[in-house]
């Protein structure tokens, strides 16, 4: 062998060998590369983590613990389990954190009102008792833009609702079961609003209550507006819903206490303002008016003419065929219904739904003879419904026989068949079903229906193959 023959083959091997050390250390790299050292999987990860969870990823290390801070304490709940409650000092040193904290306690204590949270968006003052440290800690945080509030004291409203009127950012306010003796003061805080829910909100009058509904100035911002509980009555609800004419949600409940007779009048006020064009933007109703008829819930839907209605909650209520019928028109635009607790349907109505409203993406129903499930008609629902809410019955509905177009199937079938159904609901994520209740529909218990069998062969195991259900309950 030559010298020069001898030199390029140590060459080649050298080459070789620098080509593959190269090539493994660029493996090794790839190989090092752990998805846990990346922050931002890390946060995606701790967003599905609970509080203590959380907690014990901020003590793995000093880069953990920078991910997982501002998600333990992003949002804070403090109750009356003091086992729970951060100390004041972490609660200090994590300030600039907090976006959003709840007092679900007997008073706010003096401490916790001088805390000083820079970006804190959301503040919640659910107490049992009035306290004057509740005032001080809304007049502290100018970012706050949503805001729930109950045991305002006596001394302290006005100035309350100066307070709020104030805050530069603010959008959504609640009350809670609260008394309001100076109602001009608590107009001038929610004219700025886009968002007012009142709870069980009892009003002051001088005077009756058309001189006071006139003293209303329209609130042009408002969007969302629920009024539900008993605090005050009807024709006043109806007035101040009537001021808001850029509303695009309405959730209204009526005094549990009026009847039908007293109800009615101030519904069909309600529906000529529809009928004359009031509310062009809404798209969400929940309307929970327990005395007014299936036929005044009737004119009610007709009279959105053509509006986009998307949402729909009406449980509790007569809602029956003739407002069903309304409803019809409005299959192709719902996304989320309510009808649970309504009495005058049936599972025939439930059929429509699931086989007729190709966007639907949450329904809440009573029951369904599992027997109108036997059939090859499509659920364009199927691509779209993600919360589910439904009792099955397995026994035949009464009063229908073979001859009516369904095929007699044993309960153990019949189970085979709901399951079959859900489990063809791929972008499911809650599913509540519920046990026959019988005293709801008049019978006994012994009249009731076979509940479902989780544990056969086609039972639970038919819901494997939804990759997004996260919640599942029977009740």
């Amino acid at each position: 062998m030559t010298i020069r023959k001898a030199q390029k083959m140590r060459l080649g091997k050298a080459s070789t060998s620098v080509q593959g050390s190269s090539s493994s250390s660029h493996s090794g790299i790839r190989n090092s590369i752990n998805p846990f050292h990346i922050p931002e999987i890390r946060f995606e990860i701790g967003r599905y983590l609970d509080n203590s969870a959380l907690a014990r990823c901020t003590r793995v290390c000093r880069d953990w613990n920078r991910t997982f801070i501002p998600l333990l304490y992003s949002v804070l709940e403090i109750t009356k389990k003091t086992s729970t409650v951060p100390s004041i000092e972490v609660l200090r040193n994590n300030e600039a954190t907090i976006k959003s904290i709840s007092f679900m306690t007997d008073k706010l204590h003096p401490i916790h009102s001088h805390l000083v949270l820079p970006n804190l968006r959301t503040l919640t003052m659910r107490l049992c008792s009035a306290c004057n440290t509740m005032e001080p800690m809304v007049r502290n945080h100018k970012s706050i833009r949503f805001l729930e509030l109950s045991a305002i004291p006596t001394g302290n409203r006005e100035m309350m609702w100066k307070t709020i009127a104030g805050l530069p950012h603010i959008e959504g306010l609640t009350l809670r079961q609260q008394y309001i003796d100076r109602i001009g003061s608590l107009w001038g805080a929610i004219s700025r609003l886009k968002k007012l829910s009142l709870i069980s909100v009892y009003f002051e009058r001088s005077g009756d209550v058309a001189r006071t509904s006139l003293s209303l100035q329209p609130y042009f911002l408002l969007r969302d507006l629920t009024i539900t509980g008993r605090g005050y009555d009807v024709g006043f609800e109806v007035a101040l819903i009537t001021k808001c004419p850029n509303l695009e949600r309405v959730e209204w409940e009526a005094d549990r206490n009026d009847t039908g007779d007293q109800l009615t009048p101030h519904v069909q006020d309600f529906i000529q303002n529809l009928v004359h064009g009031k509310w062009a933007n809404i798209k969400s109703l929940a309307i929970h008016l327990r005395f007014v008829q299936d036929a005044v819930f009737a004119e009610l839907i007709q009279a959105l003419d053509n509006r986009l209605l998307e949402e729909l909650d009406v449980s509790k209520t007569q809602f029956g065929q003739h407002a069903f019928s309304a409803l019809r028109h409005y299959f192709s635009t719902l996304r989320i219904l309510n009808i649970r607790d309504c009495p005058n349907l049936n599972s025939a109505n439930v059929m429509e739904l699931l086989t007729l409203c190709p966007h639907l993406q949450s329904l809440t129903v009573d029951r369904i003879y599992a027997q109108y499930l036997d059939t090859d008609q499509i659920w364009p629902c199927s691509k779209t419904l993600q919360s589910l809410s439904i009792e099955f019955e397995l026994d035949r509905e009464p009063n229908t026989s073979e001859s009516s177009g369904t095929t007699e199937r044993t309960p153990k079938e019949l189970n085979e068949v709901v399951f079959a159904c859900l489990g063809r609901l791929h972008e499911l994520e809650h599913l509540t079903v519920g046990y026959p209740k019988p005293e709801r529909y008049g019978q006994t218990y012994a009249q009731a229906s076979i509940p479902l069998e989780l544990q056969l062969p086609k039972g639970l195991g038919a819901l494997a193959g939804l990759k997004r259900l996260n919640n599942f309950s029977m009740g």
